[in-house]
């Protein structure tokens, strides 16, 4: 589906929307403006505004979300602002296509030297997504032309020829964008561009072939002069690791990736991507590399790339994925870790990796009718992605805990607990703000010739000059309460089918048509409906939102006889705000009813949870001979994703169970 397909129009989704469009936008526009990273593009930045390697991406995805919008609805003050970068962005052109203020202006000597590190393909990618979706909100091609230039210079420097470079992205991203050209297109030299670099990654594994390797050979040779000692100390101390065992290290010194990224799994390179049946490495490169093998395999027909995705799905959705949709636990690398290392103070879960689950989950769904995907784009939306940014939109989560302990974190260096308006390394910001602009085309799906129905958001999709002949209106009262309407505003009245998701939260969903109760036939986690839908039609479908108990593998060690709640698709936790400290000391009754509560935080309507529990008594002993008591209490649980909304303070997602 485009995102013009489809309009969420009404409901909880709308107000976010427009929160997101007329805050976060341009509050993430004015921490860019303010850090320099458009001043940098005509080299106007100050001596203190240092310009990065990957600033350009970060304006590419907040402009991309701005076209996402503009696509639904013309905004003359959006387009003029987006004209303006995109005008710097392309005046930095050289003559053979190459575009990348960063190395044109900073280190010309210096390009597609460092593939692994240095991110010029992964900005290219996000500059050639954004082009795509400018062309379409506007009809207007320069951004889009000046992209499809770099591309042909990209063409002209990559491949398996003599005298061409055998090399691909360290970090993945212009693979997906590269289809999306493709499918805006039809061209296929973007598609076989991206082919080449799924093929070419993890070649040579073996031996001193391997791309990686041989490119930091080349520069540790150009490096051998270089002093550490001339660093600050605070530098020198991680820079003097020492080599790492896989020849990776830039330097005889050491460096800090040949230590702590010290393998080509990081990369996704360790392996053929055909060949992965786990998931590894950095989550983000990880999964913007599954999406678009998802991609590939449907526009290839490839059975065998086919299966080497589910494979990993199953992979990250068995082992390696927190309950509200985190992926790469591990601080360190921003990386998968192994099976069911999922701590919960130190989880790392970057939003962005979410968001790529999400495409993931979305590429997937295109081949196959699996209830699934849908269900984990709901859970990431619901919970991750909307606690990723403050109620007034102003603030972002880069890493997502499920616990916080604020002095822990201190300790640890980690953000505690607070969303920041501003990050050094400022990737998330601009893509939930690009995710929730583009989120109505998540909404319903096409499979088979049918109209699938995967997520209850109060929406309209026109399907009239389709072969489905349908106009529908959805109205729908997620997340607060378990029903959705949906009418038919237009028909053909030729038979057809739709699909409804059954979430897999709700094996109880009750559906009427006119409001009698119908029977379905199941399929793949649907409810398959085959009817002659006639305008006027009305049907009305019932989710149990009984709030319920999960638990985890008990391989997960972290959360042995802990319990967290959901209530329809929202997860709950504690906030220090309403429990007092030390959340750890309480003990949540499984066995007794929890009170739904009417609720509000700020301006926020919301359900809390009132839940019957016990606490350990507070002692001034450290050590204890005797088993603690405990006495009766009640625990006030808020929705996950309003947390750290009222202060920093304590939050809890997995609590003790009696």
């Amino acid at each position: 589906m485009n995102v013009t397909d489809t309009k969420i129009n009404h409901g909880f989704w709308k107000s976010r929307k427009e929160l997101n469009k007329n805050t976060s936008l341009y509050a993430v526009l004015k921490s860019f403006e303010d850090s320099g990273r458009i001043r940098a593009l005509t080299g106007e930045n100050t001596n203190q505004e240092k310009p990065h390697i990957f600033w350009e991406s970060d304006l590419a995805k907040l402009m991309e979300g701005a076209f996402f919008s503009m696509q639904q609805e013309k905004d003359k003050k959006l387009e003029k602002i987006c004209d303006s970068i995109i005008d710097k962005i392309i005046g930095n052109q050289e003559d053979d296509g190459y575009l990348n203020y960063f190395f044109s202006k900073h280190e010309p000597d210096n390009k597609f030297s460092n593939l692994r590190d240095r991110h010029e393909l992964y900005c290219a990618g996000h500059m050639l997504e954004s082009s795509i979706e400018h062309h379409k909100a506007t009809g207007n091609s320069k951004f889009f032309d000046a992209m499809e230039k770099y591309v042909d210079h990209i063409i002209s420097k990559f491949g398996i020829d003599e005298g061409k470079i055998r090399g691909y992205p360290g970090h993945q991203e212009i693979e997906l964008a590269l289809v999306k050209a493709y499918e805006h297109t039809n061209n296929k030299k973007f598609l076989d561009l991206a082919n080449y670099f799924i093929d070419e990654r993890g070649t040579n594994t073996e031996g001193t072939d391997h791309y990686f390797i041989k490119e930091r050979k080349i520069l540790k040779e150009k490096e051998k002069d270089f002093d550490p000692s001339i660093l600050p100390s605070w530098i020198r101390d991680f820079v003097n690791f020492g080599p790492d065992p896989h020849g990776t290290t830039s330097s005889s010194h050491g460096d800090l990736q040949g230590k702590v990224f010290r393998d080509l799994q990081y990369w996704q390179s360790h392996e053929r991507p055909i060949d992965q049946k786990t998931a590894e490495g950095h989550s983000v490169r990880a999964l913007y590399m599954f999406t678009a093998m998802a991609d590939l395999a449907r526009l290839n027909n490839n059975t065998h790339l086919l299966n080497t995705c589910k494979t990993l799905w199953r992979n990250i959705l068995d082992k390696r994925m927190y309950v509200h949709c985190g992926v790469g636990s591990a601080h360190i690398g921003e990386r998968f870790s192994f099976d069911y290392d999922l701590p919960n103070d130190m989880a790392y879960a970057e939003t962005c990796a979410t968001i790529a689950l999400i495409y993931f989950a979305n590429r997937l769904s295109k081949i196959e009718l699996n209830s699934e995907y849908a269900d984990i784009i709901e859970n990431s939306l619901y919970n991750l992605l909307l606690a990723s940014t403050s109620l007034d939109g102003k603030g972002f989560f880069y890493d997502n805990y499920l616990e916080c302990d604020p002095g822990y974190l201190h300790y640890q260096q980690r953000r505690h607990g607070i969303r920041d308006e501003y990050h050094i390394c400022s990737c998330c910001p601009p893509n939930i703000t690009r995710l929730f602009a583009s989120m109505d085309m998540y909404i319903y799906n096409i499979f088979d010739n049918s109209l699938v129905i995967d997520q209850y958001i109060s929406s309209e999709i026109d399907l009239t000059k389709s072969s489905q002949g349908l106009k529908i209106d959805q109205k729908s009262d997620f997340p607060h309460k378990g029903y959705s309407k949906i009418e038919i505003i237009e028909s053909n009245s030729n038979a057809s089918v739709i699909y409804f998701r059954i979430p897999s939260w709700d094996k109880n969903m009750i559906i009427k048509l006119n409001g009698a109760k119908v029977d379905y036939e199941l399929v793949n986690g649907y409810a398959k409906i085959n009817n002659n839908w006639k305008k006027d039609d009305v049907i009305e479908l019932s989710f149990d939102f009984t709030p319920r108990f999960i638990r985890t593998n008990p391989n997960v060690r972290f959360n042995v006889r802990r319990a967290c709640i959901f209530r329809g698709p929202i997860l709950y936790c504690l906030e220090e705000k309403d429990n007092g400290k030390y959340l750890n000391k309480f003990v949540v009754d499984s066995n007794k009813t929890i009170e739904e509560v009417e609720d509000q935080i700020n301006s926020e309507k919301i359900i809390s949870l009132n839940a019957k529990g016990y606490k350990f008594e507070d002692t001034s002993t450290l050590y204890l001979h005797d088993k603690p008591n405990l006495t009766e209490t009640n625990l006030k649980y808020i929705p996950y994703y309003c947390w750290s909304n009222r202060g920093e303070n304590e939050m809890l997602v997995w609590v003790n169970e009696n």
